[in-house]
């Protein structure tokens, strides 16, 4: 009888066990297929709850957050003077000039969508369990900002906050004097980069109050008087004679003066040539007149007949730094002139080869995009832009890089300057226009079924590139635009632009490949905000100026398939995240 008790215990147990593995294995399965493609409960991105949601629903509640950040920018104070930081400087035709904050909310998002799908069982298990029962899980946005940068824009913009130290300067008459010096603000930028960091990782974009001190100026009156005869002597140096070739360079005491830099160290005072200031003088005087980027070899088509019509140039590069170094040792190592090393750059041509080719004789890809609408400077680019592809040929398994391409941007090649906005002035960049070809070519390419190697879309939606989706823009130097030529044959590009539209053509040898593309799939419209107005001092008092019209934020996919003659089968998405735009007034005060 004790022997049935205990049987009748062990059974009912192993039913009872059966029953609660089937219950929790039902929980378990009715919990996956609830949670199949969306993320677990209880995970908290900066915040913000996403039980539930797809990776889109994730995606888009995140950028309607950071929808306002670009918008209104990121206040700091020091008193009662305020700095703002946008996270994104753009030009009037909205191509990306400088991205300041970099918001990597693709990465974030699929760290919570695999949170708990690591592939481990054991893990997972024991992550799924957590959250069933309510154990919160927290990610941080993950965002990239360059310090550097914001520090530098902020150092400018609160400048006259911080000491001045005396200086010299020439009067008139070229007599050596002294310039007063004023006490200031000492500034702790470093520690503001800490809170902004935290800030950011939490989707908080509250003001930051910045914290500093009052603060001498580091060089007195006294300081440079006693220094005086010495950097008198260092500028006896001047004249100082930079040569490459027949060209040549000069550093008269005035130039000198401005590289020259009084030290103190532990309450030791000595003279020295200050490198940075030497940089920027090689870099902005000499560097920008020597360099040049090699120019490829240009061809045309003859009756399907490959020919040249313009040789290549090699490019070439100053060597700043060593320049740079043998400056900065003047004082100790004194001469008069300085053969300055310049590197070669030199392009890679095979004409003999080239002029072998004889199968270059079909269009393999091509697109044509206008640009009415769009300003002088910006259709002179264009149509310069076109002038540097046209006739640029590509080896088989090549990659093409729209940068190396385009060259010099600048007005010697001639480029014309598009009006920026940064902070609150207008400053003029070369190169507006230039992501029109850009956006061009890569839709070409596109027609032609050629791996994209590199391709970013513009941060704003504007109306030359529509569809939303199927536009590429450049910056040097980054992002470039870039594919290969997996043709197995040469490739030709042809590029035109008349009165109102560009055209770029691909000629080479189609090879049966056949390309599938949707249109692309537009989403998560978001209207700006009403135009701003920023008080600037660079137009005259009560003048109004806008030139940055309104867009409208959304994302936007396309699907794109390559099927090549072998039977392979190549699938891509193209995903493009466009932020909303204000427009902006500059009024002049």
């Amino acid at each position: 009888m004790f022997n049935s008790k205990k049987g009748l215990i062990f059974f009912l147990l192993g039913i009872s066990l059966f029953f609660i593995a089937i219950v929790l294995g039902s929980f378990y399965y009715i919990f996956e297929i609830k949670y199949a493609n969306k993320i677990y409960p209880n995970i908290y991105i900066a915040g913000i709850n996403m039980n539930g949601k797809t990776l889109l629903e994730a995606k888009g509640l995140i950028d309607e957050k950071i929808n306002i950040v670009n918008q209104d920018g990121v206040s700091f104070y020091y008193d009662n003077n305020k700095v703002i930081i946008y996270p994104i400087n753009s030009s009037s035709d909205a191509a990306v000039v400088d991205v300041l904050i970099d918001f990597k909310i693709n990465e974030t998002i699929d760290e919570a969508m695999f949170f708990g799908r690591s592939g481990n069982y054991i893990n997972d298990f024991k992550s799924r369990l957590d959250l069933f029962f309510n154990k919160n899980h927290y990610i941080k946005l993950i965002v990239n900002f360059d310090s550097d940068k914001i520090i530098n824009d902020l150092k400018q913009d609160f400048s006259i906050l911080s000491p001045q130290n005396a200086t010299y300067y020439f009067d008139s008459e070229n007599n050596l004097l002294i310039k007063q010096g004023k006490a200031g603000k000492e500034i702790y930028y470093e520690k503001s980069m800490v809170v902004l960091k935290d800030n950011l990782g939490e989707l908080n974009f509250s003001n930051i109050v910045l914290e500093g001190n009052n603060a001498n100026p580091e060089i007195s009156e006294v300081d440079c008087l006693t220094m005086k005869d010495k950097v008198e002597n260092v500028l006896a140096l001047a004249p100082i004679k930079l040569k490459y070739n027949e060209d040549e360079w000069t550093i008269n005491k005035k130039a000198l003066l401005e590289l020259v830099v009084l030290l103190k160290r532990e309450g030791s005072l000595s003279v020295a040539l200050d490198k940075n200031k030497i940089k920027k003088y090689i870099t902005e005087k000499v560097a920008a007149e020597i360099d040049q980027n090699y120019v490829l070899p240009k061809f045309t088509l003859n009756e399907g007949i490959v020919e040249n019509f313009k040789p290549g140039k090699e490019g070439r590069v100053l060597d700043v730094d060593l320049t740079v170094n043998l400056l900065s040792e003047l004082i100790n190592n004194p001469f008069k002139e300085l053969n300055l090393s310049v590197k070669i750059l030199p392009y890679s041509t095979e004409n003999g080869e080239v002029n072998d080719v004889l199968g270059i004789k079909e269009i393999v890809g091509r697109y044509s995009l206008g640009f009415e609408g769009s300003t002088s400077a910006r259709i002179s680019n264009i149509k310069n832009g076109a002038k540097s592809l046209n006739g640029l040929l590509l080896k088989p398994d090549e990659e093409f890089s729209m940068l190396k391409a385009l060259g010099s941007i600048d007005e010697e090649n001639g480029y014309f300057k598009e009006a920026v906005i940064k902070g609150n002035a207008i400053y003029y960049e070369f190169g507006g226009g230039l992501c029109h070809t850009s956006t061009t070519l890569f839709r070409a390419v596109l027609d032609a079924g050629l791996p994209i190697t590199m391709r970013q879309n513009h941060s704003y939606n504007m109306p030359y590139y529509q569809p939303a989706g199927i536009d590429a823009t450049i910056y040097n130097p980054y992002p470039d635009f870039k594919f290969i030529n997996d043709t197995g044959n040469y490739i030709l590009i042809q590029a035109e632009a008349d009165y109102r539209e560009l055209t770029i053509e691909l000629w080479g040898i189609n090879d049966g490949r056949i390309i599938k593309r949707t249109e692309p799939f537009i989403y998560n419209i978001v209207k700006p905000r009403p135009s701003k107005m920023i008080n600037t001092y660079s137009l005259a008092s009560g003048a109004v100026k806008c030139t940055y019209a309104a867009y409208d934020g959304a994302d936007a996919y396309f699907d794109y398939e390559v099927t090549y003659p072998n039977g392979v089968v190549k699938k891509e998405r193209f995903s493009s995240h466009y932020i909303p735009r204000q427009g902006v007034c500059l009024v002049g005060i």
